[in-house]
């Protein structure tokens, strides 16, 4: 099990330019930030400033979603 998750680590850490989603759960607003890792990503939005960091969750967009079943 560990040798799959190391592998999708390494698919993540390869893709670039991803969409990271901040979503504010009190206010329901949804903040969109384009970063190349997760680390990039939350720096970006530690630069903003928010006082209330637990109000808010992290969400990304995925290079391939998953299909809808007919």
């Amino acid at each position: 099990m560990k040798k799959k998750k190391a592998a999708q680590d390494a698919y993540y850490e390869e893709e670039s330019n991803r969409v990271y989603v901040f979503n504010n759960v009190m206010f329901n607003f949804n903040m969109y930030i384009n970063a190349n890792t997760a680390d990039e990503a939350m720096e970006k939005f530690d630069q903003c400033g928010f006082v209330h960091r637990d109000h808010w969750k992290v969400m990304v967009e995925l290079k391939e979603q998953p299909s809808e079943a007919n």
